[in-house]
């Protein structure tokens, strides 16, 4: 049973996943709500997100509605001798709107007034035709502590986006605006711990590195 750190009670330890590889990532692009299936690579990251969680007492598999995030669902609870996922609405990925499909590059060019709220204030952007930031951050909050209620004292895996997971971080661990979009790779995933309403981030992850530089380091908690 893990204790939460911060008091004696029961507290909920869940591994948050980013979906493995697809083409759109190798390409820059926003992928957003298109249903893109994962690469040969994004594959093998699936399992190798799978066996990293095989003997860590892994409960229940939640996923975003996406099938990049149910395919890397599906690995790791069939290494973690499970049956099935429970898919959740609120790890769904940030509806891009019109960005879907662009590159960041094109995004400025289109959009210079909201890409600059979008890299720099996002509490404050709106992606045109889509979901504003907040609205998106509300929602991985909120699939966390859903997920931390349900599942008292329990260790689960849940699967979902790379801007889902470092909105998390940007509310839950104080990211400031210029460092909210730290690298981080497909595949891999983020420890959390859940106690009621509180969620704190347990890994421990390097802020400076931004995304598409290589050498992000994080650690996932055991």
């Amino acid at each position: 049973m893990s204790k939460s750190r911060s008091g004696g009670r029961a507290a909920c330890r869940i591994h948050l996943f980013r979906h493995g590889q697809t083409a759109m990532n190798v390409e820059n692009r926003f992928r957003g709500v298109r249903d893109v299936p994962l690469s040969e690579i994004g594959r093998a990251e699936a399992w190798q997100a799978a066996r990293s969680l095989a003997n860590t007492g892994v409960s229940v598999v939640y996923t975003s509605p996406l099938g990049r995030a149910r395919e890397v669902a599906e690995a790791i609870a069939t290494s973690c001798g499970l049956a099935a996922v429970r898919e959740l609405d609120d790890l769904l990925n940030l509806d891009y709107g019109h960005w879907e499909g662009l590159t960041r590059e094109e995004c400025s060019y289109a959009d210079p007034a909201e890409w600059r709220l979008y890299a720099h204030q996002p509490e404050l952007a709106t992606c045109p035709g889509g979901e504003s930031l907040a609205h998106a951050a509300d929602r991985i909050l909120a699939a966390l502590r859903t997920i931390g209620k349900t599942h008292r004292g329990e260790t689960v895996a849940a699967v979902s986006h790379g801007v889902m997971l470092r909105l998390a971080v940007l509310r839950i661990a104080e990211a400031t605006t210029e460092d909210w979009q730290f690298a981080l790779p497909t595949g891999s995933g983020l420890t959390f711990e859940v106690n009621g309403e509180a969620v704190a981030l347990i890994s421990r992850l390097d802020r400076s590195v931004p995304k598409g530089e290589p050498g992000a380091r994080l650690v996932m908690a055991g």
